[in-house]
């Protein structure tokens, strides 16, 4: 149910106060409540939809409204903010380009809205910003993937359905967006930086910026990254969500596959359409630390944040490798610590904005890598049938026609609905599309 304008109520509103659910046809499961004056007395009903059973709405303060929501790919309960523009009139034309905005590792919802300083730092644009939470109740987080196990204590756990399928339709259904690439981008910070590209890697017609601060965006490729990835992840598992340390990715030998299918490095051929903008710290004492007073938060701090700066160079040395356009906010001292990625956001702001304002048109060329048997994008869909259930495959588009490389045999459906069926024993080229 999409957000309406209706007389409005009394807009002196008790910031602490709990939406009630609304029954009735057409409205069960979802939940009302009129803002305050800044939104001028608009009443927002906001839904369930898409998978998202909406449990109850607060709101924060003028421009905020905090969401306990249990999506069916995840089925437990987890919270997501939602922050408004100053002017956010409902049914606006156009719509308003939407952030999704992660945090990290045992963060919350709310970091970004609290000690991330991000309603100060929107509060001149004409943007909505999305921050879910990444994990139950600021545990280690679910690493943005389906996880292998969906039989752990923690439920299915299945994170990118949630992230991709559930959440940006639901936003979509309940607020007046530009439900279109041009219109959305996604950021975050640490493992929120690692799943936001992860995201726009796996899905890059969906995003037209992505931002990593302090991100880990390479889990696999490199060596010396992999065992340094592979032992933060099993800790989390083990000792934050207290599951087994294979529990998201699989077995980091039997299940490799899987691990490469999910690391941006391994597909960065996808996020060539997607502008890339990573900011990053060697993880010395900078201009927000203090290593005296508090030495043991310091050096944890640190060294946290040595590790995904070498995660991000070695992404980096791929992107250039590959000639992908990026641009990276490296400052050299510095840890892993909020002062540095709120100022972090507030560098990515502006160019954020200038993205959505002037977005790149689809590209006439597209290179999409993956391990999935059964896709989309970009309007194309592909259907694998192999003796493997993971294995890669290559979509090629150009505009004399598109090559599909594999193995097992393809359905191919164009964007103008033409159809072909392939043996993918070597490169099938094709013509037209």
């Amino acid at each position: 149910m999409r957000i309406t304008r209706r007389t409005p109520i009394a807009a002196a509103l008790a910031v602490t106060t709990s939406l009630a659910v609304v029954g009735g046809a057409g409205t069960a499961g979802a939940t009302d409540r009129t803002l305050p004056a800044a939104h001028h007395g608009a009443r927002f009903v906001i839904g369930s939809s898409h998978g998202v059973e909406v449990k109850s709405v607060k709101v924060v303060d003028s421009r905020q409204l905090l969401a306990t929501i249990v999506p069916k790919a995840l089925g437990r309960a987890i919270t997501v903010r939602i922050l408004l523009p100053v002017d956010y009139q409902p049914e606006a034309k156009p719509g308003y380009p939407v952030l999704y905005l992660y945090p990290g590792t045992s963060g919350h919802s709310y970091d970004w809205m609290t000690v991330g300083d991000a309603p100060k730092t929107t509060a001149p644009y004409r943007l909505i910003t999305v921050s879910s939470d990444i994990g139950f109740n600021g545990d280690g987080g679910g690493w943005f993937t389906n996880w292998v196990d969906t039989k752990t204590a923690l439920g299915p756990s299945q994170w990118e359905t949630y992230d991709i399928d559930e959440l940006i339709p639901w936003i979509d259904s309940n607020f007046d967006t530009i439900r279109s690439r041009a219109g959305r981008a996604v950021a975050g910070l640490s493992q929120g930086g690692y799943g936001s590209t992860e995201l726009a890697a796996r899905h890059p017609d969906l995003f037209v910026m992505d931002g990593s601060f302090s991100g880990a965006p390479e889990i696999n490729r490199d060596v010396l990254v992999r065992a340094g990835a592979y032992g933060v992840i099993a800790a989390t598992m083990s000792g934050l969500n207290g599951v087994e340390p294979d529990a998201p990715f699989g077995n980091p030998i039997t299940d490799q596959i899987n691990w490469q299918g999910h690391d941006p490095a391994t597909t960065v051929e996808n996020l060539r359409p997607v502008r890339l903008w990573l900011a990053t710290a060697d993880g010395l004492p900078g201009k927000y630390d203090d290593p005296v007073t508090n030495p043991p938060g310091y050096l944890g701090a640190a060294a946290v944040e040595s590790a995904t700066h070498e995660s991000t160079d070695y992404f980096l040395q791929h992107v250039r490798a590959a000639h992908i356009p990026s641009y990276v906010y490296d400052y050299g001292s510095g840890t892993h610590t909020w002062p540095y990625w709120a100022r972090d956001f507030r560098h990515f702001i502006k160019p954020l904005m200038q993205t959505f304002a002037h977005p790149p048109a689809r590209p006439d060329k597209i290179s999409y890598k993956t391990i999935e048997p059964t896709y989309a994008v970009w309007g194309w869909h592909v259907s694998i049938k192999r003796s493997q259930r993971l294995a890669f495959s290559t979509l090629k588009v150009g505009p004399r026609g598109f090559v599909l490389s594999g193995t097992g045999v393809a359905t191919v459906v164009s964007p103008s609905g033409r159809h072909y069926r392939l043996a993918l024993r070597a490169p099938i080229k094709k013509s037209s599309r």
